[in-house]
């Protein structure tokens, strides 16, 4: 840690602006100019990683070629003592997360997102995404009784046709609330990425909270890939519904139902707010109103992701930021409107200070099924059938839980419970037969909770198949997978008049590790959006179940690779 007189690569210390895991920032004085500067720091604690170090000595190149009055200008860059830096312009002012949006005139929000668009658009005409938009990376200086507009932080932005390949490790650190569904699952980005991060800060901007706010990260990454956006009408008085069509196809799920560039986003917003009654929306996806004309796939081409950012914290003894003040229910469809409410300020960190929002990292792989999204079901049948051997990897004896007797089905839910999990204890938590709903962690770290027909899982929003009359079910969701749901009925007959309800399938015969299982490949599905029921044929007595997997992002031989590896015996 520098202290205030301190000397560093020629630069006199004024005192610490923020400190993040990666590094710090400074406010410093040039030793030969009448200039102070943001002297940003990589700690010296992840020096030796060299993908980290790399990272940041870029952030210097690419920011040094990105000569833009909205662009947080670089002056100078080294390493001194070990420890790499760079020198960049002194923004004397706020973020635009220290901003109340309840005190901030809407025009003057769309100004902020319009000259922050115009710092993207120049990005991307020279190959730059810029991949951390937030209300935290935009700068905000008076001058001269004008208010000026910075973008920060290109410490995870990268050339589009980059081949360091520094994404090679699979990991994705970002600030989650303002990340696209691409950056999410793992997809190529192009500048549309950064189009919807900017819509997600007007969002804020305007109505003092973020789209998708929920208390756990799986709850926020469902929601950018699942849930439409709340109107902002309906949050803040005075804003016209012509702006939630603006924001809905801004934040559209797929890059192709967005607008072509963030400047043309921006016009877009301003019409809608200055001439509501004049506004169109050009473009058509599943949460935009009815009666949009498709828009036109965008020209950019696809881009590789990676993310390093030196996202500072506030100064110990500083008061830390304020977070949003509302929080989402379990995921539904969509959520319920939330009212604005007023937010704390937190401290004033200035410079090239990259916020104190929260940063979640995820790996890119294993976020591509978060969360599944499923489709309507198709109308036509077909039958395959194959035979796969695999080498056993697991004892094939019968379940703990086989019974050779008649033994009526336990009427407690929880030991109904306790049943399946010991019937799949590789896949799902062992339940405590006393209590009268269940949840713990699954295979691959799931979070898995029981739910009872009275109260089914919540429908992943595209039409879950019809399971029919089930007793008790076991419902998992998390990162790394598909999602998955066993259920377990009372007789064999109620399971086989759920799998005639089915509609719209392939039927496959598959042995594997010594069983046999029949799959049902739901048709239909949207493009990488698979679904998928398991009918088991193993003796069970009386019980019978039936696995329901779902993915997102993913291929239906992917969805089915990833069964065949589950451990279901």
């Amino acid at each position: 840690m520098l202290r205030a007189g301190e000397v560093f690569a020629g630069y006199e210390i004024e005192r610490e602006l923020g400190r993040g895991g990666m590094g710090s920032v400074y406010l410093a004085r040039h030793p030969r100019l009448p200039r102070l500067i943001a002297l940003k720091l990589l700690s010296r604690d992840v020096f030796g990683d060299i993908e980290i170090r790399r990272r940041f000595e870029r952030e210097g190149d690419l920011v040094a070629r990105l000569d833009h009055p909205n662009i947080v200008p670089v002056y100078d860059r080294g390493i001194d003592d070990a420890q790499p830096w760079i020198a960049m312009r002194y923004i004397d002012g706020p973020d635009a997360s220290q901003l109340e949006a309840a005190n901030l005139p809407p025009r003057q929000a769309i100004r902020i997102i319009a000259e922050t668009a115009r710092a993207l658009d120049f990005a991307h005409r020279r190959g730059v995404l810029h991949r951390d938009v937030k209300p935290a990376n935009i700068l905000l200086e008076r001058l001269d009784g004008e208010e000026r507009v910075f973008l920060a932080d290109f410490g995870i932005a990268r050339l589009r046709d980059d081949a360091t390949k520094l994404t090679q490790t699979g990991s994705f650190t970002a600030t989650l609330t303002y990340a696209s569904p691409e950056q999410l699952s793992g997809q190529p980005l192009d500048p549309r990425s950064d189009q919807y991060s900017l819509a997600c800060t007007l969002f804020r901007l305007l109505t003092g909270d973020v789209p998708f706010a929920a208390e756990h990260p799986v709850g926020i990454i469902h929601g950018h890939l699942n849930q439409a956006p709340p109107p902002v009408s309906t949050l803040r008085a005075g804003l016209p519904q012509a702006l939630d069509a603006v924001l809905a196809r801004a934040l559209a799920k797929h890059p192709e139902g967005r607008f072509d560039s963030c400047g043309e986003f921006a016009v877009a917003a301003q019409q809608a707010l200055e001439n509501p009654a004049g506004a169109t929306v050009v473009a058509h996806s599943p949460f935009l109103p009815q009666g949009g004309s498709p828009a036109a796939p965008g020209q950019f081409g696809p881009a590789p992701t990676t993310r390093y950012g030196v996202d500072a914290n506030p100064v110990p003894g500083q008061q830390p930021p304020a977070t949003a003040r509302y929080t989402a229910q379990a995921p539904t469809p969509v959520p319920p409107p939330r009212p604005a409410s007023p937010r704390k300020k937190r401290s004033k960190l200035r410079g090239c200070l990259l916020g104190a929002a929260a940063v979640v990292v995820l790996p890119l792989a294993a976020v591509a099924a978060i969360v599944s999204v499923l489709d309507e079901k198709a109308t036509s049948n077909s039958s395959a059938t194959t035979s796969e051997e695999h080498v056993p990897t697991t004892d094939d004896a019968a379940s703990p839980t086989e019974t050779t007797g008649p033994a009526a089905l336990p009427e407690h839910s929880g030991t109904d419970a306790q049943v399946l999990s010991q019937r799949f204890p590789q896949m799902l938590p062992q339940a405590d037969p006393t209590a009268d709903a269940n949840s713990g962690t699954g295979y691959q770290g799931t979070a898995c909770s029981t739910y009872e027909p009275a109260s089914p899982p919540p429908d992943s929003g595209s039409g879950d198949p019809d399971l029919g009359k089930w007793e008790i079910a076991w419902n998992c969701t998390g990162i790394g997978h598909p999602t998955y749901r066993f259920v377990m009925y009372r007789s064999a007959t109620d399971a086989e008049d759920a799998l005639n309800a089915l509609t719209g399938y392939t039927k496959t015969d598959i042995k594997v590790h010594g069983n046999l299982y029949t799959n049902y490949q739901i048709s239909g599905s949207a493009l990488l959006r698979p679904r998928l029921v398991t009918e088991f044929h193993s003796q069970d007595g009386k019980y019978a179940y039936l696995m329901y997997s779902t993915g997102f992002l993913a291929t239906d031989d992917q969805l089915l690779d990833w069964w065949r590896s589950a451990p279901i015996n």
